[in-house]
């Protein structure tokens, strides 16, 4: 799950000077999709709250609360039940501990409850969860995941999960009218194509957007450049986000974006299978002000 990084496209979107209407793109907060493994249909969604010591005790501020209802929209279009779990960040989450919760049938207001908790509280929604009993592990490459992401992949048995990158909302903001999926890496805008690794984890989001009523799910990428090996024309600097990871120091270089459509194809191998169709690319500022004006890659 790349929410957990630091992403360039959502530092940019984040420092933009005009308002827009994508949201989402605070990455110490996730909407992850829970889906059942055997079709990838959606059968809940969680969010991942990671906040500060001070932020803990705190009441919620005025993006959190907008965050919220966002979500609790996409949970009661899609008719799925939604929880909201909220903890102290830290590297390490285990059964025991315990996090502020709320789930959207509820009273609407957080209570403490052990994570260990969570398969009886799933269990009242007719989903069905087993708890493993151990110590999650970090890994190396957990060094940019949030706690809850480690303790449900090593503690957690309940379906597959995917998170959603960023949302857009109506000019009116009482809809949501776009999903969104980041991706990024050093290939080229001409070389990069989807993987096919990630095929389930289009699925699920392609499965949500159906449940939502049709919107669309658009695949963004963006190129990374090395430090070393680009010049950044006058001008073009705000368009280069400085990343580093494994010790290596690199650009998130996001002045233009290769969008995908992502559409389901019917009955293929007797189910239905993802197929992003590219639509080309376009200049980011066009693609925040939701101006279609998508240029061929030759």
């Amino acid at each position: 799950m790349e929410r957990y990084e630091r992403n360039g496209l959502c530092e940019y979107l984040k420092e933009c000077d005009s308002p827009h209407e994508i949201r989402f793109y605070d990455t110490t907060k996730s909407l992850l999709v829970v889906a059942r493994k055997k079709d990838n249909m959606p059968i809940m969604l969680i969010i991942d709250d990671r906040v500060s010591r001070e932020e803990y005790g705190r009441e919620l501020d005025f993006y959190e609360e907008n965050f919220g209802k966002m979500c609790f929209w996409i949970a009661n279009k899609a008719k799925i039940p939604l929880f909201w779990i909220r903890y102290e960040d830290r590297e390490i989450l285990r059964n025991e501990d315990t996090v502020s919760f709320l789930e959207s049938n509820g009273n609407h207001s957080f209570v403490s409850i052990r994570l260990g908790e969570l398969p009886r509280i799933f269990s009242r929604y007719r989903i069905s969860a087993d708890l493993e009993n151990r110590t999650p592990q970090k890994r190396k490459n957990d060094s940019l995941s949030s706690a809850f992401h480690i303790w449900q992949r090593e503690c957690l048995r309940v379906g597959v999960f995917a998170d959603i990158d960023l949302i857009r909302l109506s000019k009116d903001h009482r809809n949501i009218i776009e999903i969104m999926e980041l991706k990024r890496s050093f290939y080229s805008l001409e070389q990069w194509r989807p993987f096919y690794f990630d095929l389930n984890n289009f699925a699920i989001l392609a499965n949500l957007c159906r449940m939502l009523g049709g919107i669309p799910f658009y695949l963004l990428y963006n190129q990374q450049v090395r430090m070393d090996e680009c010049v950044i024309r006058k001008g073009e600097g705000k368009y280069y986000r400085p990343m580093e990871k494994w010790g290596e120091s690199f650009y998130d270089k996001v002045d233009v974006l290769k969008v995908f459509q992502v559409e389901m194809m019917e009955n293929v191998y007797f189910y239905d299978l993802p197929y992003p169709r590219l639509l080309g690319t376009i200049k980011v500022d066009d693609w925040i002000r939701g101006e279609v004006r998508y240029r061929p890659l030759f």
